[in-house]
């Protein structure tokens, strides 16, 4: 479950990444972008460990 979130959650901040240069916000969807990014990948990389 936590996976599907963090996935929806990356998915949205590509999607500000996207949409940021229109609106004239470029470094504020990068920065959002780069920070939710990692935050994704740490709780994938917490559950692939739990399982093994």
């Amino acid at each position: 479950m936590r996976t599907l979130i963090s996935l929806v959650i990356i998915i949205a901040s590509v999607i500000d990444f996207a949409i940021g240069p229109g609106v004239n916000e470029a470094m504020g969807g990068a920065t959002l972008f780069a920070a939710i990014a990692g935050f994704g990948c740490t709780i994938q990389a917490i559950e692939s460990k739990k399982k093994q």
